[in-house]
């Protein structure tokens, strides 16, 4: 472990308290920006086809004295009605949402609690609707300073811009594109290292383990703890059902401070720090915790006669000796007693799955025994029938010594994975409703454009033009703008691939596979999109398309 790993560090208050959350909830934050922009896209795709279709209206309009700033500020005004609308039903799911995510929200989350009512959540909901009707408004209703207004309007066709509309139209999509790339990339890149911690050898197993945790101070127990940690033991091993039992003074991942000491090797000047762990026999055996060398602590070592210790594979590599440190002697430069070193286990992620191999030191609990400890249980058949039977084995030891925390392992291991679990959940639901957004966008110009080139199209299909063709035009001209802002996504989403580590602990940064994956994943769905969208060309009659036009 690199010896910055046990310089102290100061931090403040409020990151103490909130540091991760906040930044994980700043990252969150920028996510939904991301989406409501690919949605404000489609909303600037609709009103642009407005405009289109009401060409006439709005050069009849300028012909009878409208004036650009009027006929502009009526637009806006249309659009920013329609967001403010969308707001107010926005509103009502969120209210329904925020019930339904609530339950799903883990604990370590739920600090606060703030109801969809509050008036701030009120004033940034119709701060965003208003600022979204404002600009998205007004990039469509800038194409009003390209219309030819003072034009017959019984004369003017609609898509006498379309040069204008088509150049917007496809910024449009590239912004799409872009969001959605950097969405799904996130998506794809949290999802893969989330099923990585679940996956992690973290040098335990936590199936079919009860846990128990127990408190001596404040009870006549705490003078002599080292009988009572024995009779509950015998008593906890005695229940029918039960493998093999002990008892820990910090259990893996239900903890995030330890004490640590210096120990000296028996010809060694470099003293190395390592973490002490108080632990009874069977302990490692309930854990599944494998040895390398030697053996587990014997009942006599446990009662304290023999000063031993079992240490894990990080802290013997330390020494530069890898694992032959059995029948070794060591020193803590606290206490001058040596320990014979009897084991060497593998590496325990004591603290999650970023936990690469902290120094252990393992010692018997009969020799300096704790006034909290935790104990382990490993069982035959369903765990959960085991809570109550295990409690009641060990709560007659003293009554007056409080059991809690009385939880399977695998329920502990659930809750140290909820936050990163929660936010996978979170992004990847953003990324596949962005997804959504974009293939609909996709699927809406490809229609609109259909029908605002149809007697184009009927031109081209009475000279002789096949169908196939056509749809390989439009679907080529569609996907030049998906292509340009994938690529534009792409770079985003290495850029800002750093953000996700806020999210999961661990994470890497979103590479170019990840970009690739997520990039062919919008171009394909993009393409069925025009390719759907396209499919009514095939049943086009040229000769009724001229005739109606």
């Amino acid at each position: 472990m690199p010896p910055c790993a046990w310089c102290l560090k100061l931090i403040s208050m409020r990151d103490l308290l909130a540091g991760d959350v906040r930044k994980a909830s700043m990252v969150l934050l920028g996510i939904v920006v991301f989406v409501l922009l690919t949605a404000c896209a489609n909303i600037a795709h609709l009103l642009l086809s407005r405009i289109t279709e009401r060409h006439r209206e709005l050069v009849l309009r300028a012909a009878l004295g409208a004036s650009r700033s009027r006929l502009v500020q009526q637009l806006i005004t249309e659009s920013t009605v329609l967001t403010l609308t969308a707001a107010a039903a926005g509103l009502a799911v969120a209210y329904w949402a925020s019930r339904l995510a609530a339950s799903a929200q883990p604990a370590l989350l739920a600090a606060q609690e703030y109801t969809i009512l509050d008036w701030r959540v009120l004033g940034f909901a119709v701060g965003v609707a208003a600022l979204t009707g404002l600009v998205f408004g007004v990039i469509p209703a800038s194409l009003i300073g390209r219309m030819q207004l003072g034009v017959d309007p019984l004369r003017s066709q609609p898509g006498a811009h379309d040069r204008g509309v088509r150049r917007m139209r496809a910024a449009l999509i590239a912004m799409q594109a872009a969001f959605t790339l950097i969405l799904v990339a996130g998506s794809l890149s949290m999802g893969r290292s989330f099923l990585k911690i679940l996956n992690v050898e973290r040098g335990f197993r936590t199936d079919h383990v009860v846990t128990m945790s127990v408190a001596l101070s404040g009870t006549p127990r705490q003078r002599e703890p080292g009988p009572y940690y024995q009779e509950a033991l015998a008593r906890l091993r005695a229940v029918p059902g039960v493998e093999s039992a002990g008892a820990v003074e910090f259990l893996p991942l239900a903890t995030n401070s330890f004490m640590g000491l210096d120990f000296e090797l028996d010809g060694s000047r470099r003293p190395q720090m390592g973490l002490i762990v108080t632990a009874t026999p069977d302990y490692l055996r309930t854990m599944s915790t494998e040895l390398f060398r030697g053996r587990d602590f014997t009942p006599a070592e446990a009662r304290g006669f023999q000063p031993v210790a079992i240490v894990n594979e990080a802290f013997a590599r330390q020494f530069g000796n890898g694992i032959e440190l059995v029948g070794k002697r060591m020193t803590s430069l606290l206490r001058k007693e040596p320990v014979t070193i009897v084991g060497v286990t593998h590496n325990v992620r004591y603290f999650g799955p970023t936990d690469l191999g902290t120094p252990q030191v393992f010692l018997p609990a009969g020799a300096h025994p704790p006034l909290n400890m935790t104990f382990v249980a490993k069982v035959r058949g369903k765990t959960e029938a085991y809570l109550a039977i295990c409690r009641a084995a060990i709560q007659p030891v003293d009554l007056k010594v409080p059991v809690f925390n009385v939880e399977t392992f695998d329920r502990r291991l659930a809750d140290s994975l909820a936050r990163p679990r929660f936010y996978t959940t979170a992004v990847s639901f953003f990324g596949i409703f962005a997804w959504l957004l974009a293939l609909l966008g996709v699927y809406g110009v490809a229609s609109f454009s259909i029908a605002q080139r149809r007697h184009e199209i009927g031109v081209r299909l009475a000279v002789g033009a096949s169908p196939e063709r056509l749809r390989k035009m439009l679907l080529r001209q569609s996907l030049l703008p998906v292509a340009a802002g994938s690529a534009i996504g792409a770079a985003g989403a290495i850029a800002m691939g750093q953000l996700v580590e806020h999210l999961i602990e661990g994470a890497g940064p979103i590479g170019m596979a990840t970009c690739v994956a997520a990039a062919i994943l919008v171009s394909a769905t993009a393409s069925a999109a025009v390719w759907t969208a396209t499919r009514r060309i095939a049943g086009m009659d040229p000769m009724r398309v001229l005739r109606s036009d």
